[in-house]
């Protein structure tokens, strides 16, 4: 795994946390939101991204060997 890939979880309503991790997608080059986990009786959901904070979404496609 590359030294400037990062996991980041975002906890929130669907429809916020989708919407962060994809504004974070635009800043850098990243796998795009995960399909948002929810746990039983809670009201928010988790969506991870993991984005390389080395890289502009311009500077290539994402690959696995970032993963």
């Amino acid at each position: 795994m590359s030294a400037n890939v990062i996991t980041i979880e975002i906890r929130g309503l669907e429809s916020a946390a989708v919407q962060a991790a994809e504004q974070i997608s635009a800043l850098f080059l990243s796998s795009g939101p995960g399909l948002p986990s929810r746990t039983g009786g809670e009201d928010e959901v988790v969506v991870r991204i993991r984005a390389d904070i080395g890289r502009a979404p311009g500077d290539g496609a994402y690959t696995d060997t970032c993963a």
